[in-house]
């Protein structure tokens, strides 16, 4: 078998990513303010405006501490999601699954040492974009919750590295396999000689 380096510029992922939160937050804005109505959407945001402040000098700190767990909270789900998808495929399940965090980048990872057929290991990386980020912007305007779109927009935008390899691997051929790489943003790719 033939072995393939492939890794992932951390700097140009955090680039796109920025570019896919401005693109995520307008198509989800939009999106909101089409289904829930202009008027709607604008009384919700500025309610939770309202909720948020509270008018209490200590409610703005609350709620940045409330944010930043729940932030942090799906940044855990969002790799939990890749381990129970990259489980199911892998032939050792949860035993070819660990977690960890790149401190450099301060970057979460779910790591999968077993390797997996490309359509499977694209799976594992696209789940957590549609489970933790598409979903959650999609049910926002249904429960008048423009804090739900937010969270959905940031991990849309925090799929970036994610769609980077999807992008990378689109022209593999599917009987390949992809190994995350062990120490490095990326992945190893073997074929058959």
């Amino acid at each position: 078998m033939k072995e393939r380096k492939e890794t992932i510029n951390l700097g140009a992922a955090n680039v796109w990513s920025i570019a896919l939160f401005a693109v995520a937050a307008i198509v989800c804005v939009t999106y909101y303010g089409v289904v829930r109505g202009w008027d709607g959407a604008s009384d919700d945001i500025v309610g939770a405006l309202k909720r948020a402040n509270g008018g209490l000098w200590w409610s703005s700190l609350v709620w940045m501490l409330v944010a930043f767990v729940v932030l942090i909270l799906g940044a855990v789900v969002h790799e939990l999601v890749h381990g129970i998808v990259w489980a199911h495929y892998a032939k050792s399940g949860w035993r070819s699954i660990s977690f960890g965090v790149m401190w450099k980048a301060l970057a979460p990872y779910c790591h999968c040492s077993e390797p997996l057929k490309v359509p499977d290991y694209r799976c594992g990386a696209l789940a957590p974009l549609f489970i933790v980020g598409i979903l959650p912007a999609i049910v926002a305007p249904f429960f008048h919750s423009p804090f739900l779109l937010l969270f959905g927009v940031i991990y849309i935008a925090g799929a970036s590295g994610d769609l980077m390899v999807v992008w990378r691997l689109r022209k593999e051929n599917p009987e390949n396999t992809v190994l995350d790489h062990p120490t490095e943003a990326g992945y190893l790719v073997y074929e058959e000689e």
